[in-house]
Parts: C-alpha cells; sequence; structure tokens
C-alpha cells in the first residue's frame, strides 16, 4: 500500500495540472473516458498498459488497469496535455520498453508480469536517482532541488499513481472515506488493513 497523505479533489486537480503543463484543469478531466479516438497508437497504448499495469497491479485489490488508468491518461494527454508533455510522457514510455529490450530481448508488452516487473524495478531505481548537478558536486540527500535522471518517467508513475487513486476503483478499494468534519478517532491503531483517508469534502 502506498502511503499518501490526505486528499481533496481541488489539490488533485492542481497536482495533475501541474504535471502536464498546464494552469488548471476542471473536475471533467477526472470523469470516466469518453469514446472519443485514443491519442496514444495501439503499440504505444498497449506499452502504456503495461507499465501502469506493473506499477499498479490487481492483487487483493483491483489494480490500474480494472481503474482505467491507461484510457483516463491517454485522454488526459489528448485534451489536456501540453505538447512538450505529451513528448516526455512519449519519451519515457519508450525508455522503458529500450530497457525491456535490452535486458531481455523483448518489447516490455511481450514480457511476463514477473519479467516486467523486474525490468521496470530497475528502470524505476535508475530513472529517479537524482542528477548531478550542473558545478559537479553530488546532490544530498533528500535535497527538494534535486532533480531526476529522468523527469518524463517520474512525471508518468506520478500520473499513473494518481489518476489511480482518484478513480472511483481506486477510491473505494484502497482508501477510507471521512467526511469532514467527522468523528474524532484518537489513537487509531494501525494494521495491514488499514487505509489512507480521502478527504473530497472541499470539492
Amino acid at each position: 500500500m502506498i502511503d499518501l497523505p490526505a486528499l481533496d479533489r481541488r489539490s488533485m486537480l492542481a497536482g495533475l495540472g501541474a504535471l502536464l503543463g498546464v494552469a488548471a484543469l476542471p473536475p471533467a478531466a477526472l470523469a470516466a473516458p469518453a469514446n472519443a479516438a485514443r491519442f496514444l497508437p495501439p503499440a504505444r497504448f498497449a506499452l502504456l498498459s503495461g507499465v501502469a499495469d506493473t506499477i499498479l497491479p490487481t492483487t487483493d485489490t483491483p489494480g490500474a488497469l480494472v481503474a482505467e488508468v491507461p484510457a483516463r491518461l491517454d485522454a488526459m494527454l489528448r485534451d489536456w496535455a501540453a505538447p512538450a508533455t505529451r513528448d516526455e510522457i512519449i519519451a519515457a514510455l519508450d525508455r522503458i520498453d529500450t530497457a525491456a529490450r535490452t535486458a531481455k530481448g523483448r518489447s516490455f508488452v511481450a514480457l511476463s508480469p514477473e519479467e516486467r516487473a523486474e525490468v521496470l524495478r530497475a528502470h524505476d531505481a535508475a530513472a529517479l536517482r537524482a542528477a548531478p548537478r550542473a558545478d559537479g558536486s553530488k546532490p544530498k540527500l533528500f535535497d527538494p532541488d534535486s532533480v531526476p535522471i529522468d523527469p518524463g518517467y517520474k512525471r508518468l508513475k506520478a500520473l499513473v499513481v494518481n489518476l489511480y487513486y482518484y478513480s472511483s476503483t481506486g477510491s473505494e478499494h484502497e482508501l477510507r472515506y471521512e467526511h469532514v468534519p467527522g468523528p474524532f478517532e484518537p489513537s487509531i491503531k494501525l494494521t495491514p488493513e488499514s487505509r489512507p483517508y480521502l478527504d473530497i469534502a472541499r470539492s
């Protein structure tokens, strides 16, 4: 389970807008995908689906595919993303596919779920490592000004995770809804079944 802070729809839309390179997003941006033409061609959409399914697979709760994350992200790329963001996301997907071909000799889509997880785990560690500073110095641990080696992959991963948790599937099965102001619950005992709170009262 991913450790999440308190969330609300307004800040979610602002965060997604920043990830997509636009000033703001309307509530419709989180709606279920319409039956419109896809932005990504079939091969890249299949790659996006494989990556999303690997980041958030179906386990004891539904995963990214059940929540239609690939279709939602594709619609955002088509309708809301800045051109530079589209290029960055596509390039990040292509780098994942290149990593799979280098490591396994096959495309990412052609790999088994276990092989996909192995490839993406290694790619994730390399892509999110802090890039060297312009002056050649090594970034400090937890430096807020550090930039990952692959910013496009960081953006792609953040969009997949955010779209999942703000889908009806993700919020219903992974998060605990509390209408604010809810009852005071002191010293809540955390267990493996505990879920983060979803605060949508300020939507």
